[in-house]
């Protein structure tokens, strides 16, 4: 048996103020590469509480705290192969609940279910009182909003940059001075996801470009490095606005074909990949 796992980038949190009774909120795309890929094997065993036991090793793997999500998609990976090697379903939000994940963005939890592009709800205060990230909150996952099939390549590069987790993440949600979260709010409803559903890649980018200086992912730039937000500018400077994934220091756009991403990659490295409009899948050989 074989679990294909998935990445995902984050393009933006919505809300972390809570002025209208909510937290979080955000969208994001699934990837088909980078991903994990766990095997059957002797390498590995999962020991977590309400997970059956079981071995495995790790075919295909990529770096943590990149801004790709691999906290969550590996945890969700080995549960996931635990319990189908169990013949147990589980959906993303159990087993999400399981290893105390999407407490704060819902993307990684529905990206593994579904592929495609997300947009998740937030977290009413009911249950989240405060921002926080996931690995400093219990809230289960939000509830999902959107999911449609993403029509673009995604060029993704990763600069030499901060990896930016842990009490480091923890002192930026709660020293976070949010500015324009209004405007953002109407890029995001107005612009970026209509874009991407009427296949708009000129006002998705033009979107996603005035996205990085606004609410939280205007912090989460500034706390990244010279390099990072200069190749941003470079991309640019070609005509491909681009973003942030989570804190970074992944850098990425969307283009129309591949040749258009082969030739970024030609000139500033990085990779080119297809959305995931699948998840995550179990292989039985």
């Amino acid at each position: 048996m074989k679990l294909i796992g998935i990445s995902r980038i984050h393009i933006t949190l919505f809300d972390l103020e809570g002025k209208y009774g909510r937290l979080d909120g955000g969208m994001g795309v699934a990837l088909k590469y980078p991903r994990i890929v766990i095997k059957t094997g002797e390498c590995e065993e999962i020991n977590i509480d309400g997970v059956p036991k079981e071995k495995f090793c790790i075919e295909d793997d990529y770096p943590a705290h990149v801004g790709l999500g691999h906290t969550t998609q590996y945890l969700l990976s080995i549960t996931k192969y635990a319990f189908e090697k169990n013949f147990q379903r589980k959906t993303s939000v159990e087993l999400a609940k399981l290893v105390k994940r999407g407490s704060t963005s819902g993307i990684g939890v529905y990206a593994f279910e579904y592929g495609g592009f997300i947009v998740d709800g937030g977290h009413s205060l009911k249950v989240k009182k405060e921002a926080l990230p996931s690995d400093f909150s219990t809230a289960p996952p939000p509830p999902l909003l959107l999911r449609v099939d993403f029509p673009w390549y995604i060029y993704v590069n990763i600069p030499e940059g901060r990896r930016i987790f842990g009490k480091e993440e923890l002192a930026a949600f709660k020293n976070a001075k949010l500015e324009g979260l209004d405007t953002l709010a109407r890029v995001v409803l107005m612009e970026f996801i209509p874009s991407v559903i009427e296949k708009d890649l000129e006002n998705v980018l033009d979107a996603l470009d005035r996205i990085q200086n606004l609410g939280f992912k205007k912090i989460e730039v500034s706390l990244q490095t010279d390099k990072v937000r200069e190749l941003m500018k470079k991309l640019k400077s070609k005509g491909f606005p681009s973003g942030i994934s989570s804190f970074g220091p992944a850098v990425y756009t969307f283009v129309n074909s591949r040749r258009e991403g082969e030739e970024l990659v030609s000139t500033f490295g990085g990779f080119l990949t297809e959305p995931n409009n699948k998840g995550a899948k179990v292989v039985w050989n």
